[in-house]
């Protein structure tokens, strides 16, 4: 019992090293940070996150909807990236899908030319 509470603590404290290291964070204050909930998102963070849950529910038009709002909102790089990336996934999507989701090829193209008009 006692060892393989040992061999549980030491991969959790290997795990979390290797996750500093690559994060280039300080593992302590990670642990230290994530013991107390500290969860900051900034708004960008906050909008590929809900994008992602509207394409999870088949909700398209109000993901697109949402990007468009930020991106008249603020003009940061992190905006064009998560649109870029919601309509290379939609993309991906066959064209039964899409009609299942009130989308058509031709809006994706339509919001891609909208896109580049902002840029």
């Amino acid at each position: 019992m006692f060892e393989q509470d040992y061999i549980k603590r030491l991969c959790e404290s290997i795990g979390n090293m290797i996750v500093g290291f690559v994060a280039g964070k300080n593992a302590v204050t990670s642990k230290i940070e994530d013991e107390n909930h500290d969860v900051k998102l900034s708004a960008d963070d906050l909008l590929e996150m809900m994008v992602k849950k509207f394409l999870y529910e088949g909700k398209i038009n109000e993901a697109e909807d949402l990007i468009f709002d930020s991106m008249h909102d603020r003009h940061s790089k992190k905006v064009y990236e998560i649109a870029l990336d919601f309509y290379r996934q939609i993309n991906e999507y066959s064209d039964e899908k899409l009609s299942k989701c009130n989308f058509s090829r031709a809006e994706i193209k339509d919001g891609l030319e909208e896109l580049k008009a902002l840029l």
